[in-house]
């Protein structure tokens, strides 16, 4: 029998996320992990409007920063929650693999919701229980313990194995464990306008504190979006997430983190403009402080059936916001399965000492590459993403220094140089000559490469792979039995002092 369910009404079911802390995504228990439900793909028969014959919904567990995406487990959206899982709202609490999803359900008339629990990254589920009425569950951020709330707040120890009665209040609002056992924050207003509220509790509700949101950073309620709040990857650390307005039935979706738990904020992501038509971007911060994600779905089209899948794109900040890492994209279709994403990891790192400053260059032929993050002693020293191969490190105290490359790909790719480079600053000690003004020509070539330097002692010419094919000591180098490509001339002064130039040899 064909489900009939409008497709408008049914995107507003699943992407939305609801009041009181009911996501469709997760933190997982390790750095770099997330976990995220919604549709996977959907048939519908070619009449309007649109039918589904079939919907499928899905949790994915995304590793790796949002590299690696994999599809854990799938259901039918309309079967049976009482009788199977049907992924809908994800929580995740400290112990790895541990997951609970939270369903809500007509039945004979009243409202219902379902408990379930997964021990193996939510491949496979155990039913814990099912409640009459709109029930909220919030996991803490340590092993078994989750706390449920609506009419009366319940704690178990247990995995939601069993409960007790922790209070009979009802003022229980979108809530986040923090890192202290029973201390929760929330985040409460009067929708779809400001003045929001952050609550501050150990006693998960039974009494709390109130601190005035300032409303640059919360505004309210825009097309069932509903404002949240996050722990962050310190103590003290909170981020709050929120809709706001602009002109032409557009919305911006802001997030604005405090490290003073909720005294003072800063804006950390500010979306491009978007309308109803999305997508919207969904926040979730990770357990390494400084690094949060921001998550967009997208609907494919699908013919032969007619249909349609998910694409899901998951983009990686690191430093508050400061730095976007990466961008990794999965393209979910029907018969999905992950295919790993290689980075080019062929970066040469070269190095040479002027007095007090260090000159860095390197190699990498990729023709798509986003740019360069420079590293000194572990520690990244460039602010903005070089686009560039080459850095100076200027005005540096005598001392040891240790650097390597970063590089980024268009494609979300991130690898290291494939070698560290070392260098010590002792003034007078190393200095180079006439480096700086070495030339090769003619530039591109098919026969014969001349060097043109006043102290020269010898060239080593490596390919795109870093492999040493050559060396020579002589300034004219031929050339004519190279394949067409790019190569590298390494070239050495008397003192051991070197430069990299690349060369292009035609055909």
């Amino acid at each position: 029998m064909k489900k009939i369910l409008p497709l408008l009404i049914l995107l507003f079911l699943i992407n939305n996320i609801s009041f009181a802390q009911e996501r469709n995504i997760a933190r997982g228990a390790e750095p770099g992990e997330l976990y995220l439900t919604g549709q996977w793909y959907g048939v519908y028969n070619p009449i309007w409007p649109a039918y589904y014959d079939t919907l499928q919904t899905a949790v994915y567990r995304i590793t790796e920063n949002g590299k690696k995406l994999t599809l854990q487990y799938n259901a039918n959206y309309f079967g049976n929650p009482t009788n199977e899982m049907i992924p809908d709202y994800i929580l995740a609490d400290a112990t790895t693999g541990v997951l609970y999803s939270v369903s809500h359900y007509s039945k004979n008339s009243y409202p219902y919701t379902a408990l379930w629990i997964s021990f193996d990254y939510g491949k496979n589920w155990i039913f814990r229980e099912e409640n009459i009425g709109s029930k909220k569950y919030y996991p803490a951020n340590f092993n078994g313990l989750i706390y449920q709330g609506g009419g009366a707040g319940y704690i178990s120890n247990d995995y939601a194995n069993s409960w007790d009665l922790l209070h009979n209040q009802n003022h229980i609002y979108i809530s986040e464990s923090l890192h202290d056992k029973y201390k929760h924050i929330g985040i409460s207003g009067s929708p779809p306008y400001y003045p929001y509220t952050l609550f501050f509790t150990d006693n998960f509700y039974l009494t709390y504190t109130e601190l005035l949101i300032d409303p640059e950073y919360v505004f309210g309620q825009i097309w069932g979006r509903f404002p949240d709040v996050y722990r962050g990857g310190l103590p003290g650390e909170v981020y709050v997430s929120s809709m706001f307005p602009e002109e032409n039935y557009k919305a911006t979706y802001k997030v604005s983190f405090s490290a003073d738990t909720g005294h003072t904020f800063r804006h950390v992501y500010v979306s491009e403009q978007f309308d109803t038509q999305g997508p919207f971007p969904v926040f979730m911060s990770d357990r390494e402080p400084g690094v949060f994600y921001i998550v967009k779905s997208y609907q494919v089209e699908d013919f032969n059936p007619w249909g349609h899948h998910t694409k899901v794109c998951i983009e990686y900040y690191r430093d508050y916001g400061e730095i976007l890492e990466a961008v990794f994209c999965h393209d979910i279709t029907k018969n999905y399965e992950y295919e790993e994403i290689i980075c080019d990891n062929t970066t040469l790192l070269e190095s040479s000492v002027h007095q007090k400053n260090i000159q860095l260059q390197w190699i990498n032929s990729a023709d798509n590459i986003r740019g360069y993050h420079v590293f000194r002693n572990n520690t990244r020293i460039t602010n903005q993403m070089l686009t560039e191969p080459v850095y100076l490190d200027e005005n540096l105290p005598n001392g040891n220094y240790e650097y390597y490359v970063r590089t980024y790909y268009e494609e979300g790719c991130v690898s290291d140089s494939s070698n560290h480079v070392r260098e010590n600053i002792t003034v007078g000690v190393k200095e180079i000559n006439d480096l700086e003004g070495v030339k090769v020509y003619p530039n591109p070539t098919f026969s014969t490469v001349t060097i043109e330097t006043n102290n020269f002692s010898k060239v080593e010419i490596y390919n795109i792979f870093g492999q040493l094919l050559q060396t020579a000591k002589t300034r004219v180098v031929d050339v004519s039995t190279f394949n067409a490509g790019v190569y590298f001339f390494k070239i050495f002064d008397i003192e051991g002092n070197s430069v990299v130039k690349k060369v292009v040899v035609v055909r």
